[in-house]
C-alpha cells in the first residue's frame, strides 16, 4: 500500500475515532508520514485504533517514522538541523464525559533527529519485473528507525481507571521550529494548563510545533 493510500486511511481513522477534533483540532490535517510503534516486550504493534491490553503497554515502545514524499517535502526537505518532538496523550482521562484530567500527558521527547535526505535520494529506482516502483525503491533514507531524543516527560504506560471504558492513547510527532526547543509541561493532567480538555495541541501552539504524524490505540481497565 502506497503512503498516499495510507495517509487517506489514517485520516479516516482519525475522524472515526474522533481524534479529530478531540486531540487534533485541524480538520484539514494531512499526515506527512507514518509512525510505526511497537511494544517490543509484548510484540504488540499500534495500528491506528486497535485495542491493546494495559499490561502489554507499560514499557516504552520502539517508534519508527517514514516520511511521505509530498510536493511540499520535495521543495523543502528535512534539513540536518531540523528536530522533532514525540508525545503520547490520553484525551479520555479520567473518562469520557469528565475531562478534569484531560488530556493526560504520558510522554514527551524533544530534539529527535530524522535521517537526512536529498532530492537525489528520492529518485525512483527503475521499475522492477513485477511492476513495483513505490516508496520501497527509495531505500532506507526516508525511514528513521527507533526515534531517540531528550525525554522531557518520562514514559508512563496507560492506567485507565476501573469502569471508565476504552481510552484513546494518541502518539503525535511534531516538527520543532528551527533553533527552538520546547519545555516540559508543568504537569501531566491537562498538560499542566489547569484547563480541562486542553493538551497536546495547546502545547504545540505554545512552542510552535508542526504536526507531522499520528498513530493511536485503545486500552481499558479489566474491571468494567
Amino acid at each position: 500500500m502506497g503512503l498516499v493510500t495510507i495517509s487517506d486511511s489514517i485520516k479516516d481513522a482519525l475522524y472515526k475515532s474522533e481524534v479529530i477534533p478531540t486531540v487534533i483540532h485541524d480538520d484539514h490535517f494531512t499526515p506527512k508520514g507514518f509512525l510505526m510503534i511497537q511494544y517490543k516486550d509484548s510484540d504488540k504493534e499500534v495500528t491506528m485504533g486497535n485495542t491493546l491490553k494495559v499490561a502489554d503497554t507499560q514499557e516504552k515502545p520502539v517508534v519508527h517514522f517514514t516520511l511521505n514524499l509530498s510536493d511540499d517535502h520535495k521543495k523543502s526537505p528535512i534539513r540536518p538541523d531540523d528536530r522533532f518532538t514525540l508525545v503520547l496523550t490520553d484525551p479520555d482521562a479520567p473518562t469520557k464525559g469528565d475531562d478534569k484530567w484531560s488530556e493526560f500527558c504520558h510522554y514527551v521527547v524533544r530534539d529527535i533527529k530524522l535521517n537526512d535526505f536529498t532530492l537525489a535520494d528520492t529518485a525512483p529506482a527503475p521499475t522492477t519485473a513485477d511492476g513495483k516502483n513505490d516508496i520501497d525503491s527509495f531505500g532506507d533514507k526516508l525511514t528513521t528507525v527507533d526515534l531517540q531524543g531528550d525525554a522531557l516527560v518520562p514514559y508512563m504506560g496507560p492506567g485507565p481507571p476501573p469502569k471508565t471504558g476504552l481510552h484513546r492513547y494518541v502518539f503525535l510527532l511534531y516538527k520543532q521550529q528551527r533553533g527552538k526547543r520546547p519545555d516540559a509541561p508543568a504537569d501531566r493532567p491537562c498538560w499542566g494548563t489547569g484547563v480541562p480538555g486542553s493538551g497536546a495541541t495547546e502545547y504545540a501552539h505554545k512552542h510552535g510545533l508542526e504536526l507531522y504524524a499520528v498513530n493511536f490505540f485503545y486500552a481499558k481497565n479489566e474491571q468494567q
